[in-house]
């Protein structure tokens, strides 16, 4: 019997079907659907029909079959990129039909949106009643925060203040790692395209109050994370109980919750995000609070010479890490310079303080090109020097562009090399932040280059996102036709409710929840609430999403 079960989920898993982006794409994007795995490799002519009519309105021949060897899909790509009209459609091979999409400029004003209004639905400390989902839950974590082992400022037991900001993913702890990564990547898109996010536009608690939606929420995190910065300047790991809440809303989470750990790569993030905080908001008082706070963390790095990650041990195991780990192996986690980098550059671009330039220099050659994450965070500093720096004295932008289209150039050859076009090779925990946010270093190539090839790189990334992949499954809940359905989330799954806009994890071949399959790389994933490993949300999963599709949208 388990045999026979086997047999009929790997045959399953190789089915012949369409995939595509589930959204749809606009006029002039280029538009390349896949026809998996059809028998015999047999080049089936395809029909564009249209949904209302039910009338062919193109015809599209298959192009050859070539075996992915990532996923071991026969796949056959289905060019109609010529057919720019707009309405809603869909794609028939023989039998085989694709899920419905849609043609047109605005169709990504919806997934945009719910990707953003996310963050209000992780909001903690508040209660949640939300008119657009009807999500609710009463105020939570009203205690945060104990002090978890003694340091020079406190003892073990003391109590703090550090209500607010936003539960971390599935779970209801709160990382400093994945605020500052998060709220950098979305201020980095705000000071691209301020004229795209307005006040009023996500339906929040502020909205109407002068400032842009955008900039209230990430106010929620930048004014927790004020909360997490010791007197000396130093900033706290982490915030989380000890125990694991599984079955129990926020506000049923009653167990005692901890500080833990000053550390000197998470002060380094802190004064990078406030420094770009201090430039972005326009309220005097505001912007002077966030930029104080930036430098009293670089003054305190200055006292710092080694990294320093305070309290560790397992944490008292009722939280994550974000730190070296038998997962978490990059080299990059060995030193805190990466944030210390970013930390400089963000200061610099904020003050014009010559010393923090002089950091940049000094310590560039250090520097690898990365994909951004809470991993290694200098690539955003990297990346606003660039495009932000009115001089260059020391002729840093020129060096800084040919690593960063170095990297792009090694991005395209894994593009080229994959049969989904994947820019991310790794199918480790998180691959689908990794994923897009290779493809937002394929947007700054196009924005230096104006090379074609690497702006339809980036697409092809959110494609991948968007249900072009094995599964046939938009990675973001809510989002097309066959969503991610049972993502691992504590609050959704205690009162067995749907969140829109959230992003998951992907594909992991380690697959540490022992529910995903391992091993199989782009295929080691399921849509199970059990499977942590691969189908957590989390926020810093969001946030690169919608900065690419932010980016693309108005690359396009």
């Amino acid at each position: 019997m388990a045999k026979w079960v086997c047999s009929q989920q790997l045959a399953e898993d190789f089915a012949p079907k369409i995939v595509l982006n589930q959204v749809g794409y606009r006029a002039n994007w280029d538009k390349v659907a896949f026809l998996l795995n059809a028998e015999d490799n047999a080049p089936i002519t395809t029909n564009v029909i249209d949904r209302q009519s039910g009338k062919t309105v193109a015809t599209i021949q298959p192009g050859p079959a070539e075996l992915d060897e990532q996923s071991r899909d026969r796949i056959q790509t289905l060019d109609f990129s010529n057919f720019k009209r707009s309405g809603e459609y869909y794609l028939q091979a023989g039998d085989l039909k694709s899920v419905p999409f849609q043609i047109g400029q605005d169709i990504y004003q919806d997934t945009f949106t719910k990707l953003l209004r996310t963050y209000y639905l992780q909001r903690c400390g508040v209660a949640i009643f939300d008119p657009i989902t009807g999500i609710y839950h009463p105020p939570c974590h009203l205690k945060d925060a104990v002090i978890a082992h003694d340091d020079a400022f406190h003892k073990a037991g003391d109590t703090v203040q550090s209500q607010g900001g936003w539960h971390d993913a599935g779970d209801y702890g709160k990382y400093v790692a994945t605020t500052t990564v998060t709220i950098g990547s979305l201020f980095s898109l705000y000071e691209q395209y301020p004229q795209n996010f307005t006040d009023d536009q996500l339906d929040i608690p502020e909205s109407g109050n002068q400032l842009p939606d955008l900039l209230d929420e990430m106010k929620v995190g930048l004014d927790w994370l004020l909360s997490t910065q010791r007197q000396d300047g130093g900033v706290y790991r982490k915030l989380s109980g000890k125990e694991w809440p599984i079955g129990k809303a926020p506000d049923e989470d009653k167990q005692t919750r901890y500080l833990y750990g000053v550390s000197t790569p998470e002060t380094g993030k802190f004064a990078a995000v406030m420094a770009m905080a201090g430039r972005i908001y326009k309220d005097p008082q505001q912007a002077k609070t966030y930029l104080d706070a930036a430098q009293l963390a670089w003054d305190y790095l200055q006292t710092q010479d080694q990294m320093q990650e305070g309290w560790i041990d397992g944490d008292d195991s009722g939280s994550g890490k974000y730190l070296l780990s038998e997962i978490d192996i990059e080299d990059s986690l060995k030193t805190d310079i990466d944030d210390r980098y970013w930390a400089a550059a963000e200061l610099f671009l904020t003050t014009g303080d010559s010393k923090f330039e002089q950091y940049l220099v000094d310590h560039f050659d250090q520097m690898p090109f990365n994909l951004y994450e809470w991993k290694d965070a200098s690539t955003l500093g990297m990346v606003d020097y660039l495009f932000y720096a009115k001089a260059d004295p020391n002729q840093l932008k020129p060096q800084i562009q040919q690593k960063l289209l170095d990297r792009a150039d090694q991005i395209m050859g894994r593009v080229e090399g994959s049969g989904y076009r994947l820019a991310n090779h790794r199918f480790i925990w998180g691959s689908n932040k990794m994923t897009v946010e290779e493809g937002i270093t394929l947007v700054h190539a196009y924005h230096l280059t104006q090379e074609q090839k690497y702006k339809e790189a980036a697409l092809d990334q959110l494609h991948y996102m968007m249900g072009r992949n094995h599964f046939d499954q938009t990675f973001v809940t809510g989002v097309g036709t066959h969503p991610v359905a049972k993502v691992n989330h504590l609050f959704a799954r205690a009162k067995q409710i749907n969140i829109p806009g959230l992003v998951v994890g992907g594909p992991n071949d380690g697959a540490q929840d022992n529910i995903a399959p391992k091993g199989l790389g782009i295929r080691s994933y399921l849509d199970s609430e059990k499977s942590y490993a691969t189908n957590e949300y989390a926020i810093d999963y969001n946030a690169p999403l919608i900065t690419l599709l932010g980016m693309l949208l108005e690359t396009s």
